[in-house]
């Protein structure tokens, strides 16, 4: 059973070039270093409510332990580097999904 990890970002347009550069080459690059997901997708989520850009960013783990190992040692690293680079302009909200077999 997998497990995945989706942030999904609020970003402001004028800064949506630069996030995706740092979620590549920093978040993404970082975690695949780590070995510790099975895939990672980064997507942009089509329906657009109010202003601005809303980007997906989805971790998915091969078990509990792998995600249990992110949440305690790389989560709140990885989200406050973001916070650290692009401070008030950037919104989002994590959740947990399992997946049903």
């Amino acid at each position: 059973m997998r497990f995945i990890y989706n942030t999904t970002f609020s970003i402001d347009e004028n800064i949506a070039e630069e996030f995706i550069q740092v979620i590549r080459g920093g978040y993404i690059a970082y975690l695949k270093g780590k070995n510790l997901c099975n895939d990672i997708l980064f997507t942009r989520v089509m329906i657009r409510e109010g202003e601005g850009l809303s980007l997906s960013l989805q971790l998915i783990f091969p078990s509990a332990e792998e995600y249990s190992i992110f949440i305690e040692n790389y989560k709140d690293r990885l989200l406050h580097m973001l916070v650290d680079v692009f401070g008030e302009d950037l919104l989002y909200f994590s959740t947990t999904l399992e997946e049903i077999e």
